[in-house]
């Protein structure tokens, strides 16, 4: 796949000299020695022979990265800064991705601000890494950013966000391998990227290169809400309508036990002192409660199940009592016979 030419205009990381070389280029200042900072042709995260950032192990310090020239930015809007990363032979040393001019979003200073560092989740691996500087105004303290699997598309790691100080007029992009000593490492970088956040950005699908037809997985590692910013202690909270042609619900300690021999059945005259005391079914939740905190499909499933098996054994035990009575009706009746005969 290969980024369009609007999506290339709207990044603040100018590229225009990412071809074959060492060292640093006119936007972007290595990290390291220029000699371990190679740029060469190889196969990038979509599959496709690409100029390639390579960063080479063997340093106790910094081995490879950049820090970019300063850009401008207006401090009121959100911006999104993005690379991918790709690690191999070893996880000796750490990877980092960070910026420059911000708070956490406290609205504390960070002097020293990384969206994320430490080791990609797997080797040999692309990872598309994206962040979030937040707008100066902007209150949220919920952090947008992830790390993204370049196969399948899902988010499999968050990362920090920050925001924008109210007198800041610029920023920086920088991503490094440092404290590696392993000389057979490499670290692998593309695709930098930098632009503002007001809708023609290109989506983090589109930076993917995954069709929805190739990847149906969305991952999220927090919690989700629907029309809703508290979802509590659920993972996914909907405050409206769902409509599903199928739902299933693991279950378990099926209430299947009911028909076991050692079972207590609660007596039709207790459920009906029970019922005249609490105004509902054992086990069952009261009504004020359901209403406030809702009911649990699987939980609720169970408990009707288990209603339905006693009331099953109820009706067994009331049809032996019937042919009980229907057989003592019917001797009864043979003996008042006999004696009409006499």
């Amino acid at each position: 796949m290969l980024l369009s030419t609007n999506m290339q205009a709207q990044n603040l990381v100018n590229l225009n000299d990412w071809v074959p070389g060492t060292g640093s280029t006119a936007f972007l200042e290595v990290n390291g020695d220029p000699a371990n900072n190679i740029r060469e042709w190889g196969i990038g995260p979509y599959g496709n022979r690409v100029m390639l950032w390579k960063g080479v192990g063997g340093a106790s310090h910094a081995n490879a990265g950049w820090d970019s020239k300063p850009f401008a930015i207006d401090r009121r809007k959100i911006y999104r800064l993005t690379i991918w990363l790709k690690k191999t032979n070893s996880t000796d040393g750490y990877s980092y991705f960070g910026c420059a001019n911000v708070n956490n979003l406290d609205n504390l200073l960070v002097t020293n601000p990384y969206f994320w560092q430490g080791d990609l989740p797997e080797l040999d691996k692309w990872y598309l890494l994206v962040a979030y500087i937040h707008g100066s105004a902007d209150p949220s303290t919920t952090y947008y950013g992830g790390i993204y699997d370049g196969v399948t598309g899902a988010r499999v790691a968050e990362i920090e966000d920050f925001k924008f100080p109210d007198y800041v007029t610029t920023t920086f992009h920088r991503t490094y391998l440092y404290y590696d000593p392993n000389s057979n490492d490499r670290q692998y970088f593309y695709g930098p990227r930098a632009e503002v956040v007001d809708g023609n950005e290109p989506t983090i699908e589109a930076l993917l290169g995954i069709n929805k037809s190739q990847a149906d997985i969305a991952y999220f590692s927090g919690k989700v809400g629907i029309k809703t910013s508290t979802p509590r202690e659920y993972d996914l909270a909907v405050n409206g309508k769902i409509r599903s042609q199928e739902v299933k619900v693991e279950a378990a300690n099926w209430p299947d036990y009911v028909f076991k021999k050692d079972y207590e059945l609660t007596s039709l005259s207790e459920l009906r002192a029970y019922i005249e005391k609490h105004g509902h079914l054992p086990d069952m939740p009261k009504a004020a409660e359901a209403e406030k905190e809702g009911v649990s499909l699987g939980e609720m499933n169970k408990l009707l199940l288990k209603k339905v098996e006693e009331l099953t054994l109820h009706l067994i035990e009331k049809e032996n009592q019937v042919q009980q009575q229907n057989k003592r009706i019917s001797e009864i009746e043979q003996q008042l016979n006999r004696i009409n005969q006499k």
